[in-house]
């Protein structure tokens, strides 16, 4: 529904009535009203997890864009624009997110060249007022490279390029020291005046952000309405002491007490050594033993095996007596490449680039979120443990799915002969496709020593170029992307000329 016009306002914004409840119908707010006007810096604060960035996400037409179904309801005057919150919505507001959201695969200049592109040349006024906060940052830099402080104020100038009516920003002071807070403070106060927009502040932490405010809101889950308060300490921490006794009150009385014993068993000691199975269990059932892994494999394994017997018996020209005058060795050669060498090739092939890509994935997710730095610090021989857990489960794991391959294989090259000979008897096949390792049990032998060797080195070593593809520096997505990509290429790679090589050996 398109917004509607409605009387011109005094305030920029004016919101009122607003509703929201969550997806499982938790009401976050019942009657919600406040308004913005021009160049105004609004401040909202309130209790960890009570719903302020869910505001910000109606003010900025995000919440539920990821397809959870909110329920929300009021109205929202924007100048003379109207929109009935339960049926419109409104992406109003320009939004700096707690993180930041930089395309990390753009430099410095192309996220502010993407915007600009889609929303608009600045005016000048505008441009030199980015040019003043961006004066420090390179331009061609790579933002992955950039500071903290840096990253953000290229976030700030992104959203102001996109000139959207508010302005809104997410926890923008989280992690910044004092005197770095108010001066992002002043900063966004400053964009209000010169720009004409309103802003509003989603903080937690708000004592330096005070100063530059013009007004409070304080989100109360307990009545789940807003207060309107002036930017006063006092005033702010008693509303808050207060919000806070009723609400750990209640929390006492609904939330079920933890039985008593709970904790105990967790905090009792028990042999480091069982972290390590633990990881291993992890990614035994990741790498080898889930459902989709080992359909995966198995279905590789049944396409090799239907195009090998297919075409190898209908590749003559001869026509349908001389397929039936070259079948008996025809089947025997067939049935040798399929188990020797066909499957055995393709399977690691499949497996190599299936978890190679997420060994490197999970490795690198690990380096990235400092989860490896926090293992050193507590004495936890981490890397020992994942490593040791991945190389063992590409090794042994891929000789199982080479085992159920074998099998599957065979079922298949059984039904696509049926179908090229169809009413003749099992026990014919049976005889000429195993007829080579029947008659010598020593080249059986033989041949599966080769299919293991060749299994066990190309998966060890395609472990090892996960694994070190994973550990290599990351410094934002994009390496971990880039790492995933060369992991899954140097690891097939090893695969096949491992299996070439022995191939050679093998025959």
């Amino acid at each position: 529904m398109s917004p509607k016009k409605a009387a011109p306002s005094d305030s920029r914004l004016v919101l009122e009535n607003l509703r929201i409840a969550t997806p499982e119908g938790r009401v976050l707010l019942e009657n919600g009203n406040f308004t913005m006007a021009a160049g105004e810096l609004l401040l909202l604060i309130g209790p960890s997890g009570g719903g302020k960035s869910t505001i910000v996400n109606v003010l900025s037409g995000l919440l539920g864009s990821e397809g959870a179904a909110w329920q929300i309801r009021g109205s929202l005057t924007l100048n003379e624009k109207y929109y009935d919150l339960a049926d419109d919505v409104c992406d109003a507001g320009g939004l700096v997110f707690q993180d930041n959201a930089l395309f990390d695969d753009l430099t410095a200049a192309q996220n502010l060249a993407i915007v600009m592109d889609h929303a608009g040349s600045p005016t000048p006024e505008l441009a030199r007022l980015i040019e003043s906060l961006l004066r420090d940052v390179d331009p061609n830099q790579s933002v992955a490279s950039l500071s903290g402080g840096q990253r953000q104020r290229v976030a700030i100038a992104r959203t102001v390029l996109a000139r959207r009516p508010i302005l809104l920003f997410d926890e923008p002071n989280s992690g910044l020291d004092p005197h770095a807070a108010q001066r992002l403070a002043e900063l966004i106060k400053e964009l209000c005046i010169k720009m004409g927009t309103p802003a509003m502040i989603v903080a937690h932490h708000y004592d330096d952000l005070l100063e530059m405010a013009d007004r409070v809101l304080i989100l109360d889950p307990v009545q789940r309405t807003l207060h309107q308060t002036p930017p006063e300490r006092e005033t702010i921490a008693a509303r808050l002491n207060a919000i806070g006794a009723v609400a750990e009150e209640r929390a006492q009385d609904e939330i079920p007490g933890v039985p008593s014993r709970a904790w105990e068993k967790r905090l009792r000691e028990r042999p480091p050594i069982l972290w390590f199975f633990h990881y291993l269990w992890e990614y035994f059932w990741v790498l080898t033993a889930s459902p989709l892994t080992i359909a995966y494999v198995l279905g590789g394994a049944a396409i090799v095996s239907f195009v090998t017997m297919w075409f190898g018996f209908n590749y003559d020209m001869l026509g349908d007596y001389m397929r039936s005058f070259v079948h008996d060795d025809a089947l025997l050669g067939v049935g040798f490449i399929i188990m020797t060498i066909a499957v055995p090739l393709i399977g690691c092939i499949l497996i190599v680039a299936r978890n190679n890509a997420i060994i490197t994935a999970d490795i690198g997710n690990r380096l990235y979120s400092a989860q490896f730095r926090a293992m050193h610090n507590l004495h936890i021989p981490g890397r020992k443990y994942l490593n040791t857990a991945i190389v063992l489960n590409m090794v042994v794991g891929s000789l199982l799915l080479i085992l159920l391959s074998s099998g599957v294989a065979t079922w298949f090259a059984l039904q696509t002969w049926r179908l090229i000979f169809p009413g003749q008897p099992f026990e014919l096949w049976r005889e000429h496709f195993f007829r080579l390792f029947v008659m010598r049990p020593d080249i059986f032998w033989e041949n599966a020593g080769w299919v293991v060797l060749k299994t066990v080195i190309s998966t060890f070593l395609a472990s090892l170029v996960a694994i070190h593809s994973g550990m290599g520096r990351k410094n934002s997505v994009i390496d971990i992307n880039n790492a995933i990509a060369r992991s899954i290429v140097y690891g097939t790679s090893v695969t096949l000329l491992v299996h070439a090589s022995i191939a050679v050996l093998q025959f």
